[in-house]
């Protein structure tokens, strides 16, 4: 009988881990300047939210073309790619006074994000996929980041600060998850 020895890898597979260590450790840095540079962030805010906007697009654009789905009338896709985009140009557009417009579009995107996760959520619980209490404290994550949404939404300017710093506890977040995913 033979036994598969974990602790080997396929050149693709150390390629893999190595491409998700690097990606982990600009993460972590991301996230730390988030606390340190927060203040240059904030000022740099407008270009780094339009080429979010113009990734997620992109993004959108991508996923439509290469499903197909586009051909489909129920897709929202194409239309998310636009609003995109149009919301990358006015950001650029309107820079010196943008602090509101951008805690008003990091608010939404907080919204649609925490509502994808409850219903995602709600669906694994119904279906019983996998174990309860992780779905659980999804749902708790999704619920506070839709309050953390709702702050943001109702005087962006004042709480756009403290959204960067809880950026950066959620690329760290990410940074640490990415790291130590198993391929």
């Amino acid at each position: 009988m033979k036994r598969k020895l974990h602790h080997f890898y396929t050149p693709k597979k150390k390629i893999r881990r190595r491409f998700r260590f690097l990606l982990a450790l600009v993460l972590a840095g991301m996230g730390i300047s988030c606390f340190f540079l927060s203040s240059v962030l904030r000022q740099s805010l407008p270009y780094i939210l339009s080429a979010l906007l113009l990734l997620l697009a992109g993004d959108n654009l991508y996923e439509a073309l290469s499903d197909k789905t586009f051909d489909q009338e129920d897709t929202d896709e194409i239309a998310n790619a636009v609003v995109y985009v149009l919301l990358a140009i006015v950001v650029l557009l309107n820079q010196r006074e943008s602090d509101n417009l951008i805690g008003a579009v990091w608010g939404i995107l907080g919204l649609f994000l925490g509502a994808r996760k409850i219903s995602h959520s709600l669906h694994a619980l119904i279906h019983r996929e996998g174990r309860e209490t992780g779905h659980f404290l999804h749902l708790i994550e999704a619920l506070v980041g839709i309050a953390i949404s709702i702050m943001l939404l109702l005087d962006p300017s004042e709480h756009l600060h403290f959204h960067i710093y809880i950026l950066g506890l959620e690329l760290i977040d990410f940074a640490i998850r990415v790291a130590f995913e198993e391929i």
